[in-house]
């Protein structure tokens, strides 16, 4: 008789569990993506301009949210599906100074 009452419990707390796992991985990979439009946003304003940036986050889901940076460096501020990220870049041989 035990069996059968600890049966329904056991189903609803791995039930629970799972969506809990399924609601993080969510989570992880909506971070993921964000990261990834910053990392290309940055790249875009270092080689393009705002603009460039712009249009890359536009490309990907995202808005930028600010592009500043002292010098060659260029750090960008995007948020994608209500993540908010941010990334630097500067150009290949360094950033000037």
């Amino acid at each position: 008789m035990a069996t059968v009452l600890l049966a329904p419990v056991a189903l609803a707390v791995c039930a629970v569990m799972i969506v809990g796992i399924v609601k993080i991985g969510a989570a992880a990979s909506a971070r993921a993506r964000a990261d990834a439009v910053a990392d290309l946003v940055a790249l875009a304003a270092v080689t393009g301009g705002a603009d460039a940036a712009e249009a890359v986050a536009a490309a990907n889901g995202g808005r930028v949210l600010d592009t500043g940076g002292a010098r060659d460096v260029r750090t960008a501020v995007v948020e994608v599906g209500g993540v908010r990220s941010t990334a630097s870049a500067a150009p290949a041989d360094g950033p000037a100074g």
